[in-house]
């Protein structure tokens, strides 16, 4: 238990930084197509994943891009997805964008005492059962004679 706190701990830590809103999704004027766009405000390439969720005369439809944007991009269009004829998209009802922050230092690995720590006392504790079954094996033996 101990050990899945800390690795869970430590995986809150380690998710990557993901830089302000750099991608918009944009409906056409003739409502048949929709296309993502990207800003890179950064010297050095950014990867954006791009959700936008449309609406459609009965339903409902999304359009994903995931791609790279070279540095100091501006008004970059990602991808374009164009509508089924005869079904026109109605309007953008949200996205979901994560470009990720290229500055963004890295979180520190967890430090080697700590993870030798928590592997000894991972092992004790296996040593402990161990011993424990080994003990309560013994006592069952000698109750059938």
């Amino acid at each position: 238990m101990r050990r899945f706190l800390i690795v869970s701990v430590a995986a809150c830590f380690a998710l990557p930084a993901f830089a302000a809103d750099n991608a918009s999704c944009k409906l056409s004027a003739d409502k048949k197509s929709v296309s993502i766009i990207a800003t890179n405000p950064y010297g050095q390439v950014m990867h954006c994943e791009v959700n936008c969720n449309l609406g459609l005369a009965g339903g409902f439809s999304t359009a994903v891009c995931a791609k790279d944007v070279p540095a100091d991009a501006k008004d970059l269009v990602l991808c374009t997805e164009t509508a089924d004829p005869g079904h026109p998209y109605t309007a953008i009802t949200g996205s979901e964008v994560k470009c990720s922050d290229p500055t963004a230092e890295m979180p520190p690995s967890s430090s080697k005492d700590s993870d030798s720590a928590s592997d000894e006392d991972s092992d004790a504790m296996i040593k402990r059962l161990q011993k424990q079954s080994v003990d309560m094996l013994k006592q069952l033996q000698q109750q059938k004679k």
